[in-house]
């Protein structure tokens, strides 16, 4: 059951990032929502600045995604790609606060620390409690 709760709850995190994604990709509007980066929409322009947004968030699916599908599927490489994601997307997160809703953003950043510190610092789950 632990299995399953804690696969739901990485995997509904990283699908949530279609909530960066969508503004990136312009096919919504969300208030609060851009891809305006503090550090790069100046030097890049706000064209290369959504483009970079659109494939980090992207990229940030994909591999929280694969992520979960390797550890519900007992692979050895399941943690390194979770650790991946997680910090791909906090980097993401840093590096467009300026474009991104500050309680979606803090919260997305919230989990992802939360997920490096049980997988980096606490080593949790273990291998006998989740298997790989």
């Amino acid at each position: 059951m632990l299995r399953f709760a804690l696969a739901g709850v990485v995997l509904m995190h990283g699908v949530g990032h279609i909530l960066f994604l969508g503004p990136a990709l312009r096919v919504v509007d969300w208030a609060g929502q851009s891809s305006r980066s503090w550090l790069l929409t100046t030097p890049l322009g706000e064209t290369a600045a959504r483009g970079l947004a659109s494939v980090v968030w992207a990229g940030t699916i994909v591999l929280f995604v694969a992520g979960v599908a390797g550890f519900l599927t007992d692979q050895s490489w399941w943690r390194t790609v979770t650790i991946g994601a997680a910090v791909l997307s906090a980097a993401g997160i840093v590096v467009y606060w300026d474009g991104l809703a500050t309680s979606s953003a803090a919260a997305a950043l919230l989990i992802d620390a939360l997920i490096l510190g049980a997988l980096l610092l606490a080593h949790w789950p273990s291998t006998e409690v989740v298997g790989s």
